[in-house]
């Protein structure tokens, strides 16, 4: 590609059902599921039309196109994964510390990892609520629930909007561009248990750019922000953690390992095409802070361009010095949380009518009775000397 400048596409994916998305394609234990979409699923929208393409190698084999993960987009803005690097004290989170910038940890009683959830540029965390589903399996020879086949997902709710990027270099031919955009928009099919009552979304293309975080030059050191997975390799081809191959040049010396915060994971992906498992994956996990120092501006110019392999599938994307790890103490802004209008119910049925009737007429006794009650507490004293057979005179009338 000859370190041109790519090409953008953009893309926001709608939830029409709940999905669910999960790290492995293991189908037992206790499976984590992904708060993001793998740019390998949009691959494989595309590459379903693999014939098609003019240069089908250029397309899918030689890293001239990339498709990104897609992040989650909350009030139009950009997301990105919590960062590793923030801190807070245990059981108080009003103040976040990035660990990079302590100085001095003595001040500290204990402190906790922040991990789950989302940011926005502006510091507003955001997170989201997954719905539970039990299942059973179905056994096809009785007709009924299969025996000790129960099984639960954990799926994010419908009306989710997403955002990701295709990047592609020059020398794509402008009718496969094209033919990329057609088997992207529309409506699709994503994540497990798609064949059923999960995996329905809506693409489509936008022209609207969300803004980018902002990004500062730093003299002491460069902060690296994971924002996609990283798959590394060493000089013989085989996957690694290690942060020296994150780009040609990089030496040991230049790594801040005691202010770096990683999160490391494997996985084994599944080729549906191929109909098996592809080789195992160790990947760093999005959200971690890498801290390097005296690099020059060639090293960082490499790293922005994206680093590791699987760069097709939206692996490899870095942050250099985004603004949120400038600071070295601040508070979250809260999330707005949506107010639900609630609206009258109108009704028809019959059984409900009468159902609703019982309800209105217990709960008029009780109310009844609650004033029976006050009555009787607050003028106790003008009736104490009042006689048996006087009340039974009184309830006689």
């Amino acid at each position: 590609m000859g370190g041109s400048i790519m090409q953008e596409l953009r893309f926001q994916v709608e939830f029409l059902s709940d999905i669910v998305l999960l790290a492995t394609s293991n189908t037992e234990g206790n499976i984590e599921n992904l708060d993001f979409i793998p740019g390998s699923n949009f691959l494989g929208m595309v590459a379903k039309e693999y014939q098609k393409f003019l240069d089908s190698f250029a397309v899918f084999h030689s890293g001239a196109v990339r498709f990104g993960d897609a992040t989650l987009l909350h009030n139009a803005h950009a997301t990105y994964k919590m960062p590793l690097s923030f801190f807070h004290e245990k059981l108080d989170d009003s103040k976040i510390f990035n660990h990079h910038l302590i100085t001095d940890f003595k001040q500290f009683t204990q402190l906790k990892q922040k991990r789950n959830g989302f940011i926005t540029e502006s510091l507003e965390e955001v997170s989201i609520k997954h719905n539970y589903t039990q299942k059973s399996a179905y056994d096809k020879k009785h007709r009924r629930s299969k025996d000790s086949s129960m099984y639960g997902y954990n799926a994010m709710p419908k009306g989710l909007i997403w955002q990701f990027i295709v990047k592609y270099d020059k020398s794509i031919d402008s009718a496969d561009v094209q033919r990329i955009i057609d088997n992207l928009v529309g409506k699709k099919r994503l994540g497990k248990s798609k064949s059923s009552e999960y995996g329905q979304v809506e693409i489509s293309e936008v022209n609207n750019s969300v803004s980018r975080v902002k990004t500062s030059n730093s003299k002491e050191q460069t902060l690296l922000y994971v924002k996609s997975r990283l798959a590394l390799v060493d000089n013989e081809g085989s996957a690694t953690y290690d942060l020296r191959y994150l780009v040609d040049g990089l030496n040991e010396e230049s790594i801040v390992w005691h202010n770096s915060q990683l999160r490391t994971s494997s996985y084994t992906p599944y080729n549906r095409s191929m109909q098996t498992k592809s080789y195992e994956r160790m990947v760093i996990n999005s959200g971690s802070v890498i801290v390097l120092k005296n690099i020059d501006n060639d090293l960082i110019e490499k790293i922005k361009k994206g680093v590791g392999v699987y760069l097709s599938e939206g692996f490899g994307e870095i942050l250099v010095n985004p603004s949120f790890l400038q600071n070295e103490v601040f508070s979250f802004k809260k999330e707005d949380k949506e107010k639900k209008e609630k609206k009258p119910l109108t009704i028809t049925h019959d059984s409900v009518k009468f159902l609703q009737a019982r309800q209105d007429s217990k709960e008029k006794q009780l109310d009844m009775a609650k004033r029976v009650e006050e009555f009787i507490h607050k003028h106790k004293s003008l009736y104490k000397n009042i006689k048996n057979s006087q009340w039974g005179t009184i309830r006689s009338i």
